[in-house]
């Protein structure tokens, strides 16, 4: 039997250049940037252009404000903690509240919770299609939370949220601002000066890269506070050794996704791949819906899709099981939580009751010409392993 893999929101497979450009630094002696041989030096040299490379995907005119990270959810960690250190150094040691989404990633969500200790979390609401209410992003910016963070690109249902003006408004009221950019890479381009961001996370295994390394932009003169302590690295940032494979791989990975992101017909060819799933699940499966289908601006990789399962006593668990059973990988939301099983936070901020959040499945496809990548042929299986096991499910409700 072979196995579908559509659940690349979760991880994509890293690139054969990215590979490549790793494997002589998995070997090589002394490869420790911080050395002053020639082997470490030479270590230096290629985390400087990974650097760059990285830079110039979310276009930052200063390569240094690049800081390498184990994850993205280590470069949200490091925004938060950083602008709750300011604030309780500008506020006489009181803390200010933060400032989220109601759509956010759990990592966003949990550091948010750590660093409104001893005060709030504001929430700033999403509409049905998982749309920002930018009316209530602007009022909870004039609260003046120490950090507002939103998400860029969805993971759950891909929705592209519209943040212009807002890091202006942000920093008007001396608030900063945090730009979750985690699953953006490839799928939408990135500009830290439109944005007008302080900080903004990003993570190598969403966009191709290697899994295990992270990147969070930090404006230059924003405070930033180390998580941990240690050596001089990342000029003194982010102590501990480079991981220079993973840092080059990273680089790589970001010319390639900067590219795809600007290309019409890549986008292009990766939604009509989508666009025949979602028809075609949605005219097999009565009921069906697409979360966030109705929202201006969408990855052209991702569909989270709705399943009525009502009166059946099941929830997407039992669709989803049934789907691996048969070699399709897909996720119920964020892979991040789908283990759990639990309603999705993000569908329920969206308006669904717990039986339609807990009845959704997210399918997301790998750019073309990718390890991972998804051809015309395997979406056409991917529908009829849905369409046949969704059928067993309704067969149990009638």
């Amino acid at each position: 039997m072979k196995i579908l893999h559509f659940d690349c929101n979760a991880t994509t497979a890293a690139s054969e250049p990215v590979i490549a450009a790793m494997l002589p630094w998995l070997g090589r002696p002394g490869a420790n940037p911080s050395a002053t041989h020639p082997s470490g030096r030479a270590a230096g040299r290629a985390v400087r252009e990974a650097r760059a490379q990285v830079a110039a995907m979310i276009g930052a005119a200063e390569p240094t404000s690049v800081v390498f990270t184990s994850s993205g959810s280590e470069s949200t960690a490091m925004a938060f903690g950083s602008a709750r250190a300011a604030a309780l150094e500008s506020n006489s040691g009181e803390p200010r509240p933060m400032a989220i989404s109601t759509a956010e990633h759990s990592a966003t969500r949990k550091c948010a919770a750590r660093a409104a200790a001893g005060t709030e979390v504001i929430t700033v609401p999403v509409n049905r299609d998982g749309e920002l209410d930018r009316e209530a992003a602007l009022a909870a910016i004039a609260r003046r939370p120490a950090l507002l963070s939103l998400i860029l690109l969805n993971n759950e249902t891909g929705v592209i949220s519209d943040l212009e003006g807002l890091g202006a408004a942000a920093r008007n009221h001396g608030v900063l601002f945090h730009v979750d950019a985690v699953q953006a890479p490839g799928k939408t381009p990135i500009d830290v000066a439109a944005l007008d961001c302080d900080y903004l996370s990003l993570s190598a295994h969403k966009f191709h890269g290697p899994r295990g390394i992270g990147a969070l932009y930090v404006r230059p003169g924003a405070p930033i506070t180390p998580l941990f302590l240690g050596g001089p690295q990342e000029e003194e940032r982010r102590a501990g050794t480079e991981n220079v494979p993973g840092i080059v791989g990273m680089g790589v990975a970001a010319e390639a996704a900067r590219e795809r992101a600007l290309s019409t017909p890549s986008q292009a060819e990766i939604a009509a791949r989508r666009d025949r799933l979602e028809a075609a699940i949605l005219e097999g499966c009565p009921g069906s819906f697409v979360h966030g289908g109705g929202a201006r601006r969408r990855a052209s990789n991702t569909s989270s899709i709705g399943f009525d399962l009502a009166g059946t006593g099941l929830d997407a668990t039992a669709l989803l099981g049934m789907l691996h059973d048969g070699g399709l990988e897909v996720s119920a939301g964020s892979a991040c939580n789908s283990s759990k099983m639990a309603p999705s936070p993000v569908l329920r901020a969206m308006g669904c009751d717990d039986q339609t959040a807990s009845s959704a499945l997210r399918f997301s496809i790998a750019a073309a010409g990718m390890p991972d990548a998804a051809t015309d042929e395997e979406v056409s299986d991917c529908i009829a392993r849905v369409l046949e096991a969704h059928g067993a499910l309704a067969a149990l409700k009638g």
